[in-house]
């Protein structure tokens, strides 16, 4: 009969709610601002390593008057702390389903108000957002450092305070103690197409260090990305502009989200660049066009510590004909 009743709690497990409010209870002790409304919870029996595992479905999580609905929990707890009446979870997973990103923001910022959030609360538009959880606790219930978060991000949108918008936002992330990673991110700025293999943040003391990849295809250039990116051409008045480029980049984020000591270089290739003629060319060239057009051009661009370093070359029209050009720029 023990047997039978081992293999069985083993393989089906059983069903009940006479733990749930042992559960809420734990709950509330790790973090006061938390209330569950939970289902029936399938208990499992590992009797190998004397531990019962217990999963529940379409839990939803209160604090203050948000919500948040979750596909599962899973969590485990050792059988002597049950015995003993301490009980205690030693791990718990959270998968939530698909969440509005904004109500996600502002239910995070009820159990954590930190300004980050509060800033990112005010620029984020739209967008949803799926998470997986995973985290250890010790014996006072406070969470290790070894906790893991990964999940997606699809289609948001980030206003800069009325200054610019990324829209389309989409991307996978995987976030541990001081570091955050994000693959396969795509969006669109200006009605420019990027997208990313990669970007690692890293923190350190009051810093994040961010290092990335960003690519385009084929696209018009829009001021504003520059402007964006603290890059300012006060002499150069660009008319159209059509490029493809690949950029790698390193740059450091302080905790007010100010961007400094960008490090980029990139390969672009502009198939046309028009722009207003500067009076340096005036006063070098007679009988030249109004506006001066560029094709072809493939550049190396190198832009550190306000320094911006251009080497390229392409074909140029100053007048009715197009002529081979190679050129080398170096702009504090």
């Amino acid at each position: 009969i023990i047997l039978f009743i081992v293999v069985y709690l083993s393989t089906a497990g059983v069903e009940t709610d006479r733990l749930n409010n042992k559960i809420k209870n734990r709950v509330n002790q790790i973090n006061n601002s938390l209330d569950l409304d939970l289902k029936k919870i399938r208990f499992t029996l590992d009797p190998l390593k004397l531990k019962i595992y217990a999963k529940t479905k379409s839990t939803i999580v209160f604090s203050s008057k948000r919500t948040l609905s979750l596909e599962y929990i899973k969590s485990e707890f050792s059988i002597s702390s049950l015995i003993k009446n301490k009980f205690s979870f030693s791990n718990i997973e959270v998968t939530t389903s698909s969440i509005s990103l904004d109500d996600f923001i502002s239910f995070v910022r009820l159990t954590n108000n930190k300004p980050q959030l509060f800033l990112l609360e005010k620029i984020v538009k739209k967008g949803h957002i799926i998470v997986n959880l995973s985290l250890n606790l010790d014996e006072d219930g406070n969470i290790k450092n070894d906790y893991e978060i990964n999940g997606l991000v699809k289609n948001a949108n980030i206003d800069f305070l009325n200054q610019s918008k990324i829209e389309n936002i989409n991307f996978n992330f995987n976030l541990k103690h001081d570091y955050y990673n994000f693959d396969d991110i795509k969006f669109k700025f200006e009605n420019i197409k990027f997208n990313s293999e990669i970007l690692e943040i890293k923190k350190k003391k009051n810093l994040f260090q961010v290092k990335g990849s960003v690519n385009n295809s084929q696209s018009n250039l829009d001021i504003r990305l520059l402007k964006l990116l603290n890059l300012n051409f006060k002499n150069l008045n660009l008319e159209e502009v059509k490029f493809l480029s690949t950029n790698n980049f390193t740059l450091e984020i302080d905790n007010k989200f100010k961007i400094k000591n960008i490090i980029l270089n990139s390969d672009v290739n502009i198939s046309r660049l028009k722009y207003k003629r500067p009076k340096i060319i005036q006063s070098y060239f007679l009988d030249i066009n109004e506006s001066i057009l560029l094709e072809d051009h493939k550049l190396k661009i190198n832009y550190k510590k306000n320094n911006l370093i251009l080497n390229g070359k392409g074909k140029i029209q100053l007048d009715k004909e197009l002529d081979e050009i190679k050129y080398f720029i170096n702009k504090k």
